[in-house]
């Protein structure tokens, strides 16, 4: 039997940047199957009253650029704490991602070169060169990406994403769901481990 997984993410989320790795890592040691669902996380915060990162209390800002700083150093990732194009708009790119499931496209990374663009290589996700040049680099060759992406059919399953998440009390990014147990945080990744070793 396939175990199953519902992953709810925003591209520009830090915290969905350090776990997407080690998720694919936890994909292809259990055989999981993952239900990627890119959300409009801004929504999701109106909805639950969760202030954005600007909005935060300025205590509460600095100590998630130390944590950030932190978890980069110890998981050996890249990230620049303070990018360049940081608050960005994730809406195309999260289309994007639909677009290229329904292409056969290995999403998962096309996923994490989204985020990397935006917490490594500090590039604007919001532009559409930047995403056919990301789409290129993952073997996504279309004429028609962002047509395509903004067409009624992916916009539609993309609010779908986001209604999804907000009926299984999804508030934050990322967010797992296994066997109807809500995980939020990378750090909740052990957490999730050992629900799918049981």
């Amino acid at each position: 039997m396939t175990n199953i997984l519902d992953y709810y993410f925003a591209t520009p989320s830090p915290w969905a940047y350090l776990a997407t790795p080690r998720l694919i890592e936890l994909k292809n040691k259990y055989d999981l199957k993952i239900n990627w669902k890119p959300s409009d996380l801004m929504e999701i915060f109106a909805v639950h009253g969760v202030a954005a990162v600007k909005d935060r209390p300025q205590p509460v800002q600095l100590n998630r650029l130390t944590e950030l700083k932190r978890w980069g150093e110890f998981l050996n990732m890249p990230i620049t704490i303070q990018p360049k194009f940081f608050p960005v708009d994730p809406s195309l790119s999260h289309r994007t991602i639909i677009l290229a499931q329904k292409n056969n496209i290995k999403i998962e990374n096309l996923i994490f070169s989204f985020q990397k663009a935006v917490w490594a290589d500090e590039k604007n996700i919001s532009d559409e060169n930047t995403i056919i040049e990301i789409c290129k680099s993952n073997n996504f060759n279309s004429g028609s990406i962002i047509e395509d992406a903004n067409s009624e059919e992916i916009i539609n399953e993309y609010k779908k994403n986001t209604e999804d998440a907000l009926s299984s009390n999804v508030w934050g990014s990322p967010t797992f769901i296994y066997n109807n147990e809500l995980f939020w945080g990378q750090d909740r990744i052990d957490f999730l481990e050992r629900a799918i070793q049981k």
